[in-house]
């Protein structure tokens, strides 16, 4: 049976062990996909398989009742990528991890193994199916070790293709996809692919600037 291309590639840029994906290195490539066409092949392989995601940032932690059972929704973000991970938990022993002293709580990091079920644009949110919480986790990996942003700060996190050119946004500048809500919100479409392009250039030029050999005075 042949592996289709895309499982393949996925297999090796996530580091594939039995049937467990990276899902850091998985939001990282759905974040720089170039098209809703790449997006959709992406979350269509990855629906396949459950994927590890460490270092998720609790943004929102809430009990609810779903189906008459209790659970905990959690809305997290995985940091390669600044998508939003979205989930239920209602298995006991994750719910106990959960509620283990320090209980977990707003601006802490747990680490959850689930299966891609879906990824919602609107609050760029990637949709977990039956989530596990494995452990209370760090913020961010080591150095060089797992995040390609961790060891590159060149490295493209995140694209932009929807204006009139494509913008893509390197790890080190990072903190300019947090305005992306708001500016998006106040100013469209238009406007985000406005303030990308010119802080971009504008720290270009600062890096260049400053990689340029000063003149020495006499």
């Amino acid at each position: 049976m042949k592996i289709p291309l895309v499982a393949a590639l996925l297999c090796a840029s996530l580091h594939c062990q039995a049937a467990t994906f990276n899902g850091n290195d998985f939001a990282l490539a759905l974040a720089e996909a170039k098209s809703p066409d790449q997006k959709k092949t992406l979350l269509d392989e990855a629906r396949k398989s459950p994927h590890y995601f460490r270092y998720l940032k609790i943004d929102e932690i809430e009990e609810v009742a779903e189906e008459g059972r209790t659970g905990i929704r959690i809305k997290a973000i995985e940091p390669a990528s600044l998508l939003r991970v979205v989930f239920t938990v209602t298995l006991s022993n994750s719910i106990a991890v959960l509620h283990s002293d320090p209980e977990s709580k707003v601006g802490d990091a747990i680490a959850v193994t689930g299966k891609p079920a879906g990824f919602e644009s609107d609050r760029n949110a990637i949709l977990l199916d039956s989530p596990i919480v494995r452990q209370k986790d760090r913020l961010s990996p080591k150095a060089g070790k797992e995040l390609l942003s961790e060891t590159n700060p060149a490295a493209t996190i995140y694209s932009y293709t929807e204006g009139p050119r494509p913008i893509n946004v390197e790890a080190r500048d990072k903190d300019l996809l947090e305005s992306r809500d708001r500016i998006l919100s106040e100013g469209g479409p238009m406007a985000w692919f406005e303030f990308l392009e010119t802080e971009i250039a504008k720290r270009k030029r600062e890096r260049a600037a400053k990689a340029a050999p000063q003149d020495k005075a006499p």
